[in-house]
């Protein structure tokens, strides 16, 4: 019974689908943007955009496409295309070239932008909540889909940072995640806070993915989406992951059809198909049988991967994202040490001294912490790798390696060393009057294997204690010692 029903079901859905098709009204803006006349040329943009504009039009779209934007053009084909929403049922916008994030808001980059200074975003950029706003504008209830390979490593970011100074820091890496609208569907070429590949070939990995699926009849958008992710992060090795974020209430396809389904899945049948229940029962005994026999023999992916190879390269992409994002992290925490370290040398009175030096401390543990966090997932990188090394872990990433610090003269039972910090269990962090009294202070407490003072702002003046050091990294803001050369691996100094 429940397999006749499903069938009838199928019957009336199929009725009805051809004239919902032909009723729908689609619209789409294109972007390409390769000749940056601030930055270098990018290879792929122009590509991806003239590839999608097919796809898309292929897929019944009246596209509006704009190919190397400056900020007048840029503006006109939003113009445009916002002219064209209030009657459109499916609303896409596509974007290659560069973006950034400052303070957690996106921004995607004509050609003629220089970003020198900070209020130029608002002159020069355009702000992506500004396109979903124009998007989501008298449409409720209809299908917005916004597609953005925009993550690359943008030179302007850095150029914008030097001019920013300590405000730097709310200058993320690749995009932010965006908030949607009812109805809207927003993907990225990568997860947010990272950056993304543009290819060696004709296009970056995630246009070419997206161009292949999306001329696929009868997979609805998340399908789509889950195919390009899976090529990528074979393409990428692990190193891309699309990421995606919807608010929609329905399916959307980009080609409805009778195409055969994926496994597990019964597609529709297009109009003028048979009728008859017999035959639509045994289409879909063969669907199960198929699906039985896809579920029991784990093909390999497109690419060659195995699906237990493409699971480690989803985790591994996973942690280089959590990686990068913790680098960023630390970087802010630096910024707001400074920023506190400030305020503490500020403060009128005792009580108020002793407030903000808590708050400095609370920065410092939470920095330390992070660093601790950011050499586990870099030693999960490395096995995953296979790497026989293990990067260095810091609060600061990439810092250099150093060699085991030459012994000084200040104490018979310290090796101790100027630019050096140490990485490991703290016992407490304090103020002391300078790197002796610090030094005396691990000496005189049993548990104490190493000690580090702070010599330059933001850290100037602190004094940390560690039960247990696992490394020491190269760091002009401080001065350490070990106890009797308590290191673990001690030759290897990672």
């Amino acid at each position: 019974m429940l397999r006749i029903f499903l069938c009838l079901t199928v019957l009336c859905v199929a009725a009805l689908q051809p004239s919902m098709v032909r009723a729908e009204s689609r619209v789409a803006l294109v972007v390409g943007n390769t000749a940056y006349s601030n930055a270098p040329k990018l290879a792929n943009p122009i590509n991806d955009a003239n590839d999608m504009t097919a796809a898309l039009k292929a897929a019944g779209f009246d596209v509006i496409q704009a190919v190397d934007a400056g900020k007048s053009k840029f503006d006109a084909a939003l113009r445009g295309f916002a002219e064209k929403l209030n009657t459109a049922d499916v609303a896409l916008f596509y974007y290659a070239g560069h973006g950034l994030q400052v303070g957690a808001q996106n921004y995607l980059v004509p050609i003629d932008a220089k970003l020198e200074r900070e209020r130029d975003l608002e002159f020069e950029a355009v702000k992506l909540d500004f396109v979903l706003r124009q998007m989501e504008i008298d449409r409720d209830g209809k299908t917005t889909i916004v597609i953005l390979d925009a993550c690359r490593d943008n030179p302007l970011a850095r150029n914008l940072a030097r001019s920013m100074g300590t405000r730097s820091a709310s200058i993320g890496r690749g995009l932010a995640a965006a908030n949607a609208g009812l109805g809207t569907f927003i993907s990225y070429s990568t997860q947010p806070g990272n950056v993304a590949l543009d290819g060696d070939g004709r296009n970056s990995p995630f246009a070419k993915a997206l161009a292949k699926h999306v001329g696929v009849k009868g997979r609805n958008l998340q399908a789509t989406m889950i195919a390009v992710r899976k090529d990528v992060v074979a393409a990428t090795q692990g190193k891309q992951v699309p990421w995606d974020h919807s608010a929609m209430t329905g399916d959307f396809y980009f080609m409805p059809g009778d195409a055969a389904p994926a496994a597990g899945t019964v597609s529709l049948p297009a109009a003028g198909s048979s009728a008859d229940v017999a035959a639509l029962q045994e289409r879909l005994r063969k669907l199960e049988d198929d699906a039985k026999t896809r579920a029991s023999t784990p093909a390999p992916t497109a690419n060659g991967a195995t699906p237990a190879q493409m699971a480690d390269m989803m985790k591994l992409a996973e942690l280089r994202a959590r990686a990068a994002n913790l680098e960023d992290l630390s970087k802010s925490l630096q910024t707001k040490l400074f920023e506190a370290r400030r305020k503490e040398g500020q403060a009128s009175n005792g009580t108020d001294r002793s407030e903000r030096l808590q708050d400095s401390m609370k920065i410092q543990m939470e920095w330390t912490r992070r660093g601790l966090d950011l050499k586990k997932i870099k030693e999960e990188i490395a096995a995953l790798e296979g790497a026989s090394t293990v990067a260095s872990a810091s609060p600061a990433a990439g810092l250099p390696v150093i060699p085991k610090a030459v012994p000084q003269k200040i104490s018979p039972n310290f090796e101790t060393a100027d630019n050096v910090a140490l990485v490991g269990t703290e016992i407490r962090s304090y103020r002391a009057s300078g790197p002796v009294s610090c030094r005396e202070a691990c000496e005189k407490d049993a548990a104490c294997a190493g000690f580090q003072h702070g010599r330059k702002s933001p850290v100037m003046g602190t004094c940390t204690l560690f039960s247990k050091v696992d490394a020491r990294r190269e760091d002009s803001h401080w001065r350490s010692g070990l106890k009797n050369a308590a290191v673990a691996n001690p030759a290897s100094s990672p």
